[in-house]
């Protein structure tokens, strides 16, 4: 067959394909912060496999693959043109957010989202559970725990230390919270904070959790203190804390994949963020044994992982 022969064809076809009523495949744009972390490329690839089953396209960008990530970046959503981007890590967002704020935006695995520039066209889940949640579940475990503390930076959690302290008071728990401005005051902050309460509290705040050392500092004195550590992922338990309530990072590819099909359809308010749909509970029962604290023997039913103590 001739060129200029096949080359009508394909005109033909193309336009069969579309008078019969067949629609392109929508084509959606994955930009991963380091697809080399476990849990970020964990929760693209649940994402695939929902948009594969769905019949939609995907092109996938890795920042840690491009030397000039924002030149390459642009230039490619120019040439792709997707229906929607999605954004795994706060790198990413915030990279596709300067380069595509045009196109909906919609983002996962960022840590305390409330401090993004969120704005129209954007869409996201939670990188925590509601504290809501978190709280009902602490209360469920122990349930004679009355007071916890928490280290922030007011710039990044203000609003989410707001929250956590009302949804506490509504359980009958007092949060005692103690803001700092760097890393530097974590130290004399913990030495005042923990004498006043019974667990201590290690949130998503970027300034607290700044460095390994700082982390290390904060479990080597509430060791000191034997007070028990609550934290928001299970990374924390080979530090010493006695739980952690995080958001599984399965469900959460899952759970972003369905908002962005219905996200492409619009059937969604702009600005929706919704909390992870699924959890993960690992207890660390070497350290709640060593702490010899009040345990609900109950709550035992809802733990996913129990780790024992290195024998």
């Amino acid at each position: 067959m001739k060129i200029m022969e096949f080359c009508k064809v394909l005109i033909l076809l193309s336009v069969f394909w579309v008078s019969a009523g067949f629609a392109q495949p929508s084509k959606v744009l994955i930009v991963n912060s380091d697809n080399a972390v476990f849990r970020y490329e964990t929760i693209a690839s649940e994402f695939k496999k929902v948009l594969q089953q769905n019949a939609y396209q995907w092109t996938e960008f890795n920042l840690n693959s491009h030397a000039d990530a924002e030149a390459e970046l642009k230039q490619l959503i120019q040439q792709e043109n997707p229906v929607l981007i999605y954004c795994i890590g706060t790198k990413a967002y915030s990279l596709a957010r300067n380069v595509a704020s045009n196109k909906k935006l919609l983002f996962s695995a960022a840590i305390n989202w409330r401090r993004l520039d969120i704005g129209e066209g954007t869409y996201g889940v939670a990188n925590e559970l509601s504290s809501a949640q978190e709280i009902s579940l602490l209360r469920y475990f122990f349930p004679t725990i009355k007071n916890i503390g928490l280290l922030y930076n007011d710039k990044f959690s203000r609003e989410y230390v707001e929250t956590i302290k009302k949804d506490a008071s509504a359980l009958g728990i007092n949060i005692i919270n103690q803001p700092i401005n760097d890393a530097q005051e974590i130290g004399d902050a913990l030495n005042e904070l923990l004498p006043k309460i019974d667990m201590f509290w290690i949130i998503s705040d970027p300034v607290v959790l700044s460095s390994k050392a700082s982390v290390q500092q904060i479990f080597q004195l509430a060791q000191q203190r034997k007070k028990p550590v609550y934290a928001y992922s299970d990374v924390f338990i080979e530090q010493g804390a006695v739980l952690a309530i995080s958001a599984d990072l399965a469900t959460i590819g899952r759970q972003s994949a369905s908002l962005a099909l219905m996200v492409d359809k619009d059937k969604v308010p702009e600005g929706t963020v919704q909390n992870p749909a699924g959890s993960t509970v690992t207890l660390n029962k070497c350290a709640l044994d060593a702490l010899r604290l009040n345990f609900n023997q109950d709550a035992l039913d809802s733990v996913n992982k129990i780790v024992e103590c290195d024998k």
